[in-house]
C-alpha cells in the first residue's frame, strides 16, 4: 500500500513585488534518507508581522520559480528563488509592508563591511534551542573572498559573499534563518544560505550574492507581468535593534510544506 506523510519546514525571504517573494532555492527541496529529494508540494508566506505565527497576512504561492542552474544535490551554487503568491498582498506599501531594495549588477559590499542578517532561526550556538517567534537581527562583518575560500575550499565563491564574526563567534545565522536577508545599507545584498556552524568563529556564514543574480531576479519578474524590482536604494543602515524593525517591512516568514510517499 501506498500513502503520503506530510514534512515541513522553515524559513526566510523578502518581498519583491505585492506578488513576488525571494527566497533561497534550497528552501524548496528537502532529502530524505541520504537519496529521496522531495520539492515542497505546498508553500505559505506570512507578510506584515514580526512574528512567525501571528499577525500579518498569510498567502500561498502559486509557483515557486527556482534558478535553472541551482542543483540541490550537488553544489551550494545558484541558491536563489521567486515565489509567486496566489494572491496578491492587500496592505503592500505601508509602513509593515515594503518592497526590498536589490543591488545593481555587479554592486560590491567592502570588506569588512558591517552588515545585518534577519530572520526568525535558532538562537544558540548548536542550534538545538526552538527558533523564535519575533524577528531577530545580528551584526556581522563582510569577510574577504580570499579567507572565505580558505575555509570552504570546496566551494566556488563568484556567486556567493561571506560575513561573520571571525575570531569571536558567538553570533550569526542557524537553522530557520535560510532564505532571509544580509542587508548593507539598506539593500538586501545576500540570501542566507549556508554555513558549517551556528555562530562559529572559525567559519563564515555564506549567502548568495544578489548582485549576482539581479537581471535573473527582473527577467524572472517580467516573464510573470509584473513591475521591475526597486535597484539600489539610498536608505541608511540597519542597526542590529529592536527599533529598526520598521525598516525591515520587507522580511517574509516561509512555511514550506513536503509530502513524503511512503510505502506500508
Amino acid at each position: 500500500m501506498r500513502g503520503q506523510r506530510l514534512l515541513g519546514g522553515a524559513c526566510g525571504g523578502v518581498i519583491l513585488t505585492q506578488h513576488h517573494v525571494l527566497t533561497a532555492a534550497h528552501c524548496l527541496f528537502r532529502i530524505i534518507n541520504d537519496t529521496t529529494i522531495l520539492r515542497a508540494s505546498k508553500v505559505v508566506i506570512r507578510v506584515g508581522s514580526t512574528y512567525n505565527d501571528r499577525g500579518g497576512s498569510k498567502h500561498e504561492t502559486s509557483k515557486t520559480l527556482v534558478h535553472e542552474d541551482y542543483k540541490y544535490s550537488e553544489s551550494k551554487d545558484n541558491d536563489v528563488a521567486v515565489l509567486v503568491l496566489s494572491t496578491s498582498v492587500s496592505n503592500y506599501r505601508s509602513s509593515s509592508v515594503q518592497p526590498a531594495a536589490i543591488p545593481p549588477g555587479g554592486y560590491v559590499v567592502p570588506d569588512n563591511a558591517s552588515v545585518v542578517a534577519v530572520g526568525w532561526g535558532r538562537t544558540n550556538m548548536k542550534c538545538m534551542k526552538s527558533s523564535p517567534i519575533g524577528l531577530r537581527l545580528v551584526g556581522l562583518r563582510k569577510v574577504d573572498r580570499d579567507t572565505c575560500a580558505a575555509r570552504y575550499p570546496r566551494f566556488s565563491y563568484n556567486n556567493m559573499l561571506c560575513a561573520g564574526l571571525l575570531g569571536v563567534g558567538g553570533a550569526g545565522t542557524c537553522k530557520g534563518d535560510s532564505g532571509g536577508p544580509l542587508v548593507y545599507n539598506g539593500v538586501v545584498v545576500g540570501v542566507t544560505s549556508f554555513a558549517m556552524r551556528c555562530a562559529d568563529s572559525f567559519y563564515p556564514h555564506v549567502f548568495t550574492r544578489v548582485s549576482s543574480y539581479t537581471n535573473w531576479i527582473n527577467n524572472t519578474l517580467r516573464q510573470n507581468q509584473v513591475e521591475v524590482v526597486h535597484k539600489l536604494s539610498h536608505n541608511t543602515a540597519v542597526a542590529a535593534d529592536v527599533s529598526s524593525m520598521m525598516l525591515l517591512a520587507f522580511v517574509t516568514s516561509i512555511w514550506i510544506m513536503y509530502y513524503e510517499i511512503i510505502y506500508f
